[in-house]
């Protein structure tokens, strides 16, 4: 029960921070904008997942550690709903080279960054 609770809080506090972040990125309310701010947060979640991941197995931290940082914060830091929601809207109008832009971006970007993440986490140089 005190994991789920962990996960609870930390998911709250990666809600807010989501959210946060989210104003920091000019807004728009047209359907041609490109969504800078989830990018963003996927991407930094990625790396950020990546370096919990090796930490983990460099420092041999207690399983519910992971649990609550990666489903509850980073899980709710990050988002795949909105993801596919703002590529669905861009591809309505047509968008084709923002979607693709942003298709590639996030997902090479994150590969390239979960690999740096987990390096980083391992302590080794990515």
């Amino acid at each position: 029960m005190r994991i789920v609770l962990g996960i609870a809080i930390a998911g709250f506090l990666g809600t807010i921070t989501r959210y946060e972040i989210g104003l920091l990125f000019p807004q728009s309310t047209s359907p041609l904008s490109f969504p800078w701010a989830t990018l963003f947060i996927n991407l930094s979640g990625t790396l950020m997942l990546g370096y919990l991941f090796g930490r983990l197995s460099r420092l041999r931290m207690p399983e519910w550690v992971g649990e609550v940082v990666g489903t509850g914060f980073i899980g709710s830091y990050t988002t795949f709903s909105a993801f596919n929601g703002q590529l669905w809207e861009l591809l309505e109008h047509h968008a084709y080279v923002y979607s693709a832009a942003y298709v590639l971006l996030s997902g090479v970007g994150g590969w390239l960054l979960a690999v740096a993440g987990l390096a980083w986490g391992r302590g080794k140089p990515s």
